[in-house]
This record gives structure tokens, C-alpha cells and sequence, in this order.
């Protein structure tokens, strides 16, 4: 295979559904929020996807970097790479900050409890909602207003 300009196809614009696919596959991803300098600051993340209600949740602890960092500029996105990184997608917009869970089984505790896979049994899902508080736990809304991503297709 040959390399540098023209030698390949060109990255095609992912369609909104390809888009929603692309987020609702992965659960990781890196979180962007922005620095007093204005500089970016990357995390990454473990993520749901509401695509009906176009939002992004992210479990994080009350005393993170991005947390501060989005008390003071809401903007950020979230960028995902599908599994051979051939396909990107970009979800922007402004972040919500839950409160912290501060009573097993309140009502951000539940939320936390929401994004949660496999946890079936009341046992588990009460030993879950207590480290939650333990760990001064929260939720990340982001609430997406722009959507976009390519795709380089290649053989």
C-alpha cells in the first residue's frame, strides 16, 4: 500500500444515524473540557448513550479536574474511535453536573445505578449504591448539540 496525498480514499462525512451507531458501540472514549490557560484537557472515559434524549452520561468522582473544570466552562465534547480507529465521531456541547450521591438509593445514586450493566440483584445493586457514596460519585450529562465524525474506508 502506498501513502501520502491521493494515495487513498478520501475520509467520507458519517451520516447522523452512522454517528449514533458509533457512540452507542463503544463505551469509552476521551472527554475534552477546557483549562483556565484555554488549553484542552483529556480524560478518558466510561460512557452511556441516550440517543433519544441526545445525551452522554459519565460516572465521575465530585473532586476531579474535569469536574471543576466544567463548573467554571460547561462547553466540552466527547470524542470516540471505533474499534480499528478507521472512524471517529465528535459529540459537542454543554455539560450538566448531577449532585453528588450522598444517600444510597437517592436520586443521583439511582442515575449512577442506571448506567450500570449486570446488576440484576437487589444485593449487588445496594453494595453498588453505597460505594457510589463512598466514592462522592456524580453524573456528567452532556447534552449534545452537534454531532460529526468521518470514516476513511479502506479494504
Amino acid at each position: 500500500m502506498t501513502y501520502g496525498p491521493g494515495a487513498g480514499p478520501a475520509p467520507r462525512a458519517l451520516k447522523d444515524e452512522e454517528l449514533a451507531q458509533l457512540l452507542a458501540r463503544q463505551r469509552f472514549g476521551a472527554l475534552a473540557t477546557q483549562k483556565s490557560s484555554g488549553h484542552p484537557h483529556l480524560s478518558t472515559v466510561a460512557y452511556t448513550w441516550d440517543p433519544q434524549q441526545q445525551v452522554i452520561r459519565i460516572s465521575t468522582i465530585a473532586d476531579r479536574l474535569k469536574v471543576r473544570q466544567l463548573q467554571k466552562d460547561p462547553h466540552s465534547a466527547l470524542y470516540v474511535a471505533s474499534d480499528d480507529f478507521w472512524s471517529y465521531a465528535v459529540a459537542e456541547g454543554e455539560a450538566e453536573l448531577s449532585p453528588v450521591t450522598t444517600d444510597p438509593g437517592d436520586e443521583a445514586g439511582l442515575e449512577l445505578l442506571a448506567m450500570q450493566q449486570g446488576l440484576d440483584d437487589p444485593a449487588d445493586q445496594e453494595a453498588f449504591l453505597r460505594q457510589m457514596v463512598a466514592d462522592r460519585r456524580m453524573t456528567i450529562r452532556l447534552r449534545v448539540s452537534r454531532l460529526y465524525g468521518t470514516a476513511l474506508d479502506v479494504a
